[in-house]
């Protein structure tokens, strides 16, 4: 027992407790540090695919002539934050193409927002025009009432009602005809778009597919 406590208080020992205490450690950081890289291919590889599916419908309305699409190619950028983790996985031209991947659908991301904010902008115009046109149609409306005896209220309702439909003919019903859409950014879609294919069928998406552990 002697001998027991002796060596339990040795020097030897201690290094001993303190080796395994480290290499338990690293083994505790290789497999978290494995994790956190199997999560991170998976997230790409999520995030890829979901823009592949976004540029496909931005393509088809592309080939229509519009951007105005509610679509968000980049849920969130993952590539930014985390490429770190894959520095060894990647050959150069396979990193290159991730970030110019990553990059052109931000750009693509941002002409969709601004041609969107351009469209917005009209309808509100449009909205305020609308009510701006009707309102001086009720104050005419009202004005004639006190100013005539011999109008009825049916006869100047009639005549709000033929105005207001006039309006809608000469000036509502044409928005589509004479609408203003931008072309710089419909311009700018087209030009990364046309950089943009699936990075998922190529090696990229094949090494994401091994990392993240999928089958």
């Amino acid at each position: 027992m002697k001998e027991l406590g002796d060596f339990l208080n040795s020097n030897l020992f201690q290094t001993f407790v303190t080796l395994l205490a480290g290499i338990i450690a690293y083994i505790v950081y290789v497999r978290q540090k494995q994790d956190s890289k199997k999560d991170a291919a998976n997230s790409l590889l999520l995030e890829i695919q979901h823009a592949e599916r976004s540029i496909a419908r931005a393509k088809d309305h592309i080939r229509k002539g519009n951007l105005d699409v509610d679509l968000e190619i980049l849920q969130v950028n993952s590539w930014s934050t985390q490429k770190h983790l894959f520095s060894r996985d990647f050959d150069k031209d396979e990193w290159d193409a991730i970030t110019e991947f990553y990059n052109k659908a931000n750009l693509l991301d941002e002409a969709i927002k601004y041609n969107s904010k351009g469209f917005g902008g009209d309808v509100e115009q449009i909205r305020a025009n609308k009510q701006r046109i009707l309102a001086d149609f009720t104050k005419d409306a009202i004005d004639k009432m006190g100013s005539s005896k011999e109008l009825t209220t049916e006869s100047v309702l009639q005549e709000f009602s033929n105005k207001a439909e006039l309006f809608d003919k000469l000036y509502m019903d044409k928005q589509g005809a004479y609408a203003y859409n931008p072309t710089k950014p419909i311009n700018d879609a087209k030009t990364y778009l046309e950089d943009l294919g699936n990075l998922s069928t190529t090696s990229v998406g094949t090494k994401l597919k091994r990392l993240a552990g999928a089958k």
